[in-house]
């Protein structure tokens, strides 16, 4: 055990008494649910599945979307497997719920869902002593030492998958060679999104990591009903639409000033990354002179809006296909590093986005080349290129022929150590 793992479980412990006010502040912003934060303590009513139980755990939508995939994988090759989600955000708890909800596989459709714990010494212990996973799956970079500590002490398998590792994260591990050694040594299995960070990681847990693919290429684009999109279009009614996608703070401002120059002007619909934003948006826009409808509290169609404000779960399938163009958030927002395009150009739209879009650099060098997004700087080049061409086709057929070669790959390692477990 190193000396920068032992400060970190010392840290967390002297920490613990002040969980309660850090988690009421936490409430009174909107980022947790009163009535699930016994979850955050690993506190439960409900008992562990029987059988071999799979624990998946990520961040946010992105990476909870990929844990659907891979359990999806999971499932058709064990249908006598149980599934158990975690994940940090009640925008994701909301989403993989939803997920559940519709699945066809009996073991998804019966899945736990809940709030990751709090990652300290006794709340972590309390964790895996309940639920006892057979397997547990991280997504991309979570790794929190107290869990991976009490899962590695029972000798219980564990992955992380998609790894995903900017360089200046690469270096703050790397400035506790000690601890990151430990740390990644403890996971049975690690595979890499992209070649930066299989570098990275093969250095500090001195051992191969290949670069086996990004998994939300193997996310299928939301669905839509087709009675809310014929209702939309007859609203609509052939006016172009521009949806600014998974947006933060400032990248409204963006769009709105850009939209608000052309002429017709298109009707815009605002979905931004965290919903709970929809009224704070809506505040500054109307002070700004915009018509705005706010799904989750107006009636749309009673209306004719500027812009619609999209602060609902659920619905960016019927989003995407009003859209001719999407506008992806989180590429003007320097300390985001940008958001999947994959959905919107699958179902053939026009991309365009920022340039901070290091999360997914490989990706987007690689769509940018093909013509399957288009980087914008500022104002004047978003014009320049508006309205951008759809992707052609045959850069979809090659994507729907690549999707399934990181999933494909991540099961074929995966699925040993549950054989593992069940002999």
């Amino acid at each position: 055990m190193s000396f920068g793992f032992r400060l970190y479980r010392i840290v967390t412990y002297i920490l613990s008494p002040w969980l309660g006010i850090i988690m009421h502040r936490r409430v009174k912003a909107g980022k947790e649910a009163p009535r699930r934060l016994a979850e955050r303590w690993a506190r439960y009513n409900q008992d562990r599945p029987h059988g071999q139980l799979v624990w998946l755990h990520a961040a946010s939508v992105g990476e909870s979307l990929i844990q659907i995939t891979l359990a999806r994988g999971l499932a058709s090759l064990r249908p006598d497997v149980s599934f158990i989600f975690t994940c940090q955000t009640l925008t994701a708890a909301r989403r993989i719920q939803a997920e559940l909800d519709q699945a066809q596989e009996t073991n998804l459709r019966a899945a736990v869902q809940i709030m990751a714990p709090v990652d300290t010494p006794a709340i972590a212990r309390r964790f895996v002593a309940h639920w006892r996973p057979d397997l547990s799956v991280f997504a991309e970079s979570e790794v929190w030492p107290n869990l991976l500590f009490e899962l590695d002490r029972r000798e219980l398998p564990t992955a992380l998958i998609n790894a995903r590792m900017t360089q200046s994260s690469l270096a703050g591990w790397r400035r506790w060679p000690a601890l990151s050694h430990w740390l990644f040594s403890r996971f049975s299995v690690v595979m890499a999104s992209d070649q930066q960070t299989a570098t990275g990681l093969s250095t500090l847990r001195r051992a191969p990591v290949e670069p086996v693919g990004n998994l939300k290429s193997a996310i299928p684009p939301p669905d839509a009903d087709p009675d809310d999109l014929k209702r939309w279009q007859t609203f609509l009614n052939g006016r172009e639409v521009v949806l600014a996608a998974s947006t933060h703070l400032g990248e409204e401002d963006f769009i709105t000033a850009i939209l608000a120059d052309l002429e017709p002007r298109p009707f815009l619909i605002i979905a931004p990354r965290h919903p709970e934003r929809g009224t704070e948006i809506c505040d500054t826009l109307r002070s700004r002179s915009f018509t705005v409808c706010q799904l989750s509290q107006d009636e749309p169609f009673g209306s004719k809006p500027d812009i619609l404000v999209a602060d609902t779960i659920g619905d960016m399938g019927l989003w995407y296909r009003l859209a001719a163009t999407v506008y992806l958030g989180g590429g003007h927002s320097p300390d985001i590093g940008g958001h999947n395009p994959l959905e919107a150009i699958r179902l053939g739209r026009a991309v365009l986005t920022g340039p901070h879009v290091f999360n997914f650099r490989d990706m987007m060098a690689d769509l940018q080349q093909r013509g399957g997004i288009t980087i914008v700087h500022n104002a004047d080049e978003f014009k320049a290129h508006y309205p951008a061409c759809p992707p052609a086709g045959e850069l979809l057929e090659a994507l729907a022929t690549e999707a399934n070669k990181p999933l494909d790959t991540t099961l074929a390692a995966l699925g040993p150590l549950l054989r593992q477990q069940q002999e």
